[in-house]
């Protein structure tokens, strides 16, 4: 498998160094599609939650956003450093568990991506997620899942989701409505 790229912004065409084993980093396409969704929403903060590689954060970072990228793995966590040094991009690393980063709430972000091991049982962590209200009221999670899980958010307050496919990923995009 090819390393990963970063494929707008300052850092361009930069590969990324990635973790020896437990990362799967999202296909570029998928990238390319997400960052294109957000190319005219205001820049402000960026959180990427399971960050694996750092694509995600990175290329938040790399297009103009306040970037933090939260792993639980010390290898990970460690590349990503490294990645944004030798990239020269403004970002925060931490190695933390995603779930209590953001119960723990140290602030509010306007993107919230969260893109867990598939493996995992992935309703509980979106909703976990979603219940920390984590994102600002006019910001946006974004759920990366498997196209066969029906993202399925329990609110009392309306939202709205956008489900795009990209083979056999989803990004879902949340937002409360106005």
């Amino acid at each position: 498998m090819s390393k990963p790229r970063i494929i707008g912004g300052s850092a361009k065409g930069r590969t990324l160094e990635t973790p020896s084993r437990g990362t799967r980093p999202s296909p570029s396409r998928l990238r390319e599609a997400l960052f294109d969704k957000l190319e005219f929403v205001e820049r402000g903060f960026f959180l990427d939650l399971f960050s694996g590689t750092g694509a995600i954060g990175l290329e938040a970072a790399s297009r103009g956003w306040k970037s933090t990228c939260v792993d639980l793995g010390k290898e990970a966590a460690s590349i990503i450093r490294k990645n944004a040094k030798a990239l020269k991009l403004e970002a925060t690393i931490a190695q933390a568990d995603a779930l209590k980063f953001v119960q723990n709430k140290p602030e509010s972000f306007d993107i919230v991506f969260a893109a867990p091991p598939y493996p995992l049982e992935l309703m509980p962590i979106f909703q976990t997620i979603f219940d920390s209200g984590i994102a600002k009221k006019a910001g946006f999670y974004i759920f990366q899942h498997p196209t066969q899980l029906e993202l399925n958010l329990k609110t009392d307050l309306p939202i709205s989701v956008d489900s795009r496919r990209y083979g056999s990923n989803v990004l879902s995009y949340v937002r409360f409505e106005d």
